[in-house]
């Protein structure tokens, strides 16, 4: 009668708000969540065996991106001990149930926001090439320059790999750039804020001169200046109807295992660090 949860994102806002969804479906039920935090190949095996060896019925992975060695004994692990595993903003590559957020509909909102306000030279400061949501952010993005005809010279991708010191070189190098972007689509909020203080550094207007927006809808969106344009991720939603898939997987002792994906829609929110293009941008 226990679930497992790996994560390494519980120091992070939107992390922890997957745990509080999914501490939220599991309250009433005679479940119990065990939950260990990992960094690395190392934690995550040993943190796994740790919870296989307590019995779980259910294991819930969240921000897990395994390398292949890895990858593989998660499979046989968890197929050994019959444990039903969902995950969210992980990169497996067996079958097993997911949980997203629509990150391909939410990078599509952000473009048709920009491009819709005369942007033509728009940029994308991504994450890394090893995280899934990384990748279907940057894939999403490419997806819009060629829909919207946009010239992908002008709009090519970066990548942080999630560093604030790299996000500030990348974004001070692209705004000093003879060819200097419009707008900046940014893989998080965080991003999203070190291109504004280069921005500021730099005294480029925002959002006159330039457009910034984010994803994920942290809190801190509120404090800068201006406030950043994002997408809300419903990541409490995420970790309740992840258990809840977990718990009617094993009440309903199911054996056989596909990958379904089931993706939470975003939302939009405007705010004052993205407006209209130059005219003569």
């Amino acid at each position: 009668m226990t679930i497992g949860m790996l994560s390494s994102a519980l120091s992070e806002e939107w992390g922890a708000k997957i745990l509080v969804g999914a501490l939220s479906a599991i309250k009433n039920t005679p479940y119990s969540l065990r939950v260990e935090s990992v960094q690395g190949a190392a934690e995550e095996r040993g943190a796994l065996e740790r919870l296989l060896g307590s019995r779980i019925e259910g294991l819930l992975c969240c921000n897990i991106n395994p390398t292949a060695e890895m990858n593989d004994f998660f499979k046989l692990a968890t197929e050994r001990y019959k444990v039903a595993v969902v995950s969210t903003n992980c990169s497996f590559d067996f079958d097993h149930m997911r949980v997203e957020s629509d990150g391909m509909g939410a990078v599509a909102s952000l473009m048709e926001h920009l491009v819709r306000h005369g942007h033509r030279r728009i940029v994308h400061i991504g994450g890394d090439e090893g995280s899934e949501v990384s990748r279907e952010r940057v894939q999403a993005f490419l997806s819009s320059v060629q829909s919207y005809q946009l010239d992908p010279k002008l709009c090519a991708v970066y990548y942080s790999h999630w560093q604030i010191d790299r996000a500030r070189t990348l974004a001070r190098d692209l705004l000093q750039s003879a060819q200097r972007p419009t707008a900046v689509v940014c893989a998080n909020d965080s991003i999203a804020a070190c291109t504004l203080q280069i921005a500021q550094e730099l005294k480029i207007k925002v959002p006159q001169d330039l457009s910034v927006v984010g994803m994920t809808n942290e809190r801190f969106c509120h404090l800068t200046t201006p406030q950043i344009t994002t997408v809300d991720i419903p990541e409490e939603q995420i970790g309740r109807a992840a258990v809840q898939a977990l718990l009617e997987s094993i009440e309903a002792k199911e054996n056989e295992v596909s990958t379904i994906v089931q993706r939470l829609p975003c939302t939009l929110e405007v705010r004052g660090s993205s407006g209209v293009a130059l005219r003569n941008a």
